[in-house]
């Protein structure tokens, strides 16, 4: 029992960061991340140690999140709150600064960039650049090559690099 808290101890935050990012709610990445653990626990007598443990809570972690979204019916734009907003000013804080406000800016326009790609990119994006992940723990997560991972990682950021680009012309 010791082993799988220090498991759930060591990997929770990045797991649970993932479910924030891809579903915009707290409550449901919550759920998901329990959920996981959850998996994970009836899983471990198949886990032969070939990937990383947090490469393989990742892998499940993805597997609950589509799981959750086909049983669901959710709509591919899952994010509704801002996954990025934490470390910002309260929205009626007095007098916030033109830096924290233009950040504030930057980040809607990632989130809402985010919510209009597909999932796999998303998830590519979150688990390279936000979760820390290799080009090799990505490839994993997907059972695909690491070439594979570089690849689409780099398709997904021009997407979504469009995406923002469009937003940035249309002044959202």
């Amino acid at each position: 029992m010791e082993r799988i808290t220090f498991l759930y101890e060591l990997h929770r935050k990045p797991i649970f960061g993932y479910f924030l990012r891809m579903t915009g709610s707290k409550e449901e990445a919550s759920e998901l991340t329990q959920e996981t653990f959850y998996q994970a626990c009836l899983s471990l007598y198949r886990f032969k140690g070939e990937a990383s443990l947090k490469t393989w809570l990742f892998s499940i972690a993805r597997n609950v999140y589509l799981k959750f979204v086909r049983e669901k019916g959710k709509r591919k734009e899952m994010i509704r709150e801002g996954p990025f907003s934490e470390n910002l000013p309260a929205p009626g804080s007095p007098d916030p600064s033109a830096e924290a406000l233009i950040l504030k800016e930057e980040h809607e326009r990632i989130r809402k960039g985010l919510a209009r790609i597909p999932e796999k990119d998303r998830t590519i994006i979150i688990l390279k650049e936000f979760q820390g992940l290799s080009y090799e723990e990505v490839a994993t997560v997907f059972d695909q090559t690491v070439n594979w991972a570089r690849v689409n990682f780099f398709r997904a950021k021009k997407r979504l690099v469009n995406i923002y680009s469009e937003q940035e012309v249309d002044g959202i």
